[in-house]
């Protein structure tokens, strides 16, 4: 490792689900100058409830060293729940047209061979066909374009975008106006 490179970082990103899919991402992010994310771990189970996924989240911590949990904002008290099992979980934004552009730059960049790319490691068997499938609707000319992605097979991607845009937030930096 060169003098000014930084070692890498494990942030996770969750999205609940009962009768869906719970999904757990964990990333390993290298910072700029690489500026990228690896998804090396997945969790992706139905019928999965919370108490049976906090030892599970606990055990990955502790493994992987995750510095935060990046989760689904819609059920709160999960998230209170986790940090009372003292894990550093925030509710991610909800801003997912954003996380599609930005998790599109990085899968371009990823393409062009320049840093701020993104991968996703065969040990993650249910994301990777699961991100295959995910697909936009059909343009219809007698309605207005939606830009919103079919509910469908989309569950390991809403965990990934929670991860994405809670990683934009995380790793930008801040500017400070004097």
């Amino acid at each position: 490792m060169s003098g000014n490179e930084q070692a890498e970082r494990y942030f996770a990103g969750i999205k609940w689900g009962l009768d869906n899919p719970t999904v757990l991402l964990v990333a390993a992010y290298s910072p700029p100058p690489t500026d990228h994310i690896h998804i090396m771990r997945e969790l992706f189970e139905s019928n999965l409830l919370f108490d049976d996924l906090l030892p599970i989240a606990k055990a990955w911590a502790v493994e992987l060293h995750i510095r935060k949990f990046f989760c689904d904002p819609r059920e709160p008290e999960f998230i209170k729940r986790m940090r009372r099992q003292r894990l550093y979980a925030v509710a991610a934004p909800e801003e997912l047209g954003l996380a599609r552009n930005l998790l599109g730059k990085r899968l371009g960049n990823y393409k062009q061979g320049i840093p701020g790319g993104i991968t996703i490691s065969r040990e993650c068997p249910k994301t990777i066909p699961e991100f295959m499938k995910y697909r936009m609707p059909e343009r219809d000319p007698r309605r207005p374009f939606r830009d919103k992605p079919l509910d469908m097979d989309n569950y390991g991607i809403g965990a990934l975008h929670f991860l994405i845009l809670g990683l934009a937030s995380e790793v930008t930096p801040r500017v400070r106006w004097l």
